[in-house]
Parts: C-alpha cells; structure tokens; sequence
C-alpha cells in the first residue's frame, strides 16, 4: 500500500535504516517492559498484546515478549543512532532506554533462575532451546540465549542446548569455560 521505491539521499537512506530498525527494536523492549509489569500485576500478557495489536495502528508484528532481541543489526544500528545523537548534542533518551532495556530483559530469565535454585547452580542441568537471535537462522551475534548459557554456566549449571539451525555455529565458537558444562542435543552426553 506505500510506495515500493523511495528516492532519497544517501545520508537520508542510512538514517531511514538506522530508524527503521530502532522502531522494532522499540516495539520488542517495550513488550518486554509491558511483559514485566504483567508478570507482577499477574496479568496475562498475551492478552494484552492481542489487544494493543488489534489497534492497526501498532499492528501485531515485534510485540511478543521474548528474552530480547539480538543479531547484527538491531543492537549496532541502535549503537550507531546513540553515537550520532551524542555527537549531535543530542541526548538519546529514548535510544538509550531501548538499549537498557534489553539489556536488562537478556539478564531477566537467569535472575528468576536464581530467586528459585539460588546462586550456586552446580548439579543443576538446563536447556536451552534455540540459539539463534532469531528462529531459522544460524546467526547467533549478540544471541541473548548466549547471554543466558554463559550466566547459567557460571552459576555451576550444566545446559543442554538445542537449534534446529545454529548449533554448528555456537559448536564452532564455544568460549573455553563453555566445554564440559554445555551440551548439545546429539551429543552422547544429552
């Protein structure tokens, strides 16, 4: 329904990628931030996420609540928006808050984690399901699941972790401290 081929300056077409994005990843931090706030009223949040969906002004894609996002693009072209602000005199507000609160929503799942098994998850074992920063891809740059194994790893856990797509690429870059407390599906050790 909108014009398929826009024409507009170079520096124009860099900031309209940049923005694009950060208005997803403002759609994804603000359902996570509403997701919390529904989870100490005990509200259903999926509820409330058909509903403010249902407004075709906001529409239902990026608003389901998640463990944040990730991927190349998203956390960079946020950076980059910040970056130029601050070089601008500008005060990025609104950029920094969708930053920090994905920040704070990759750490959320492993604090509730804790509040339950405590700090010490040695002979605990967890999995994971889905490395990827996003189903169907092995792109795991700035995964928050890689977040949630290296946090769950340190506390002493075991996980056992599983992707239809991207485990080759997280079996290719296992940090050293990963080995013997990560497993992955086919392995004997699962």
């Amino acid at each position: 329904k909108n014009d398929r081929l826009l024409v507009m300056g170079i520096k124009e077409a860099e900031l309209t990628k940049y923005a694009a994005n950060a208005m997803l990843a403002t759609k994804i931090s603000f359902i996570n931030e509403i997701a919390t706030l529904c989870d100490s009223l005990d509200i259903d949040v999926d509820e409330v996420r058909k509903g403010i969906g249902s407004d075709k002004r906001i529409g239902h894609s990026f608003i389901y609540p998640g463990c944040g996002y990730g991927g190349s693009c998203f956390p960079n072209d946020i950076k980059a928006l910040i970056y130029t602000s601050i070089e601008a005199g500008i005060d990025p507000v609104v950029l920094k808050s969708i930053e920090a609160r994905n920040a704070v929503q990759k750490e959320l799942m492993v604090n509730q984690v804790f509040e339950k098994f405590g700090n010490n998850l040695s002979g605990l074992k967890f999995s994971v399901w889905g490395l990827s920063f996003k189903p169907g891809t092995d792109d795991t740059r700035e995964a928050p699941s890689l977040t949630i194994i290296e946090k769950l790893i340190s506390a002493g856990a075991i996980v056992h972790a599983h992707d239809p797509v991207a485990m080759h690429e997280v079996k290719k870059n296992i940090p050293r401290a990963w080995r013997n407390k990560l497993f992955f599906s086919e392995d004997d050790q699962y």
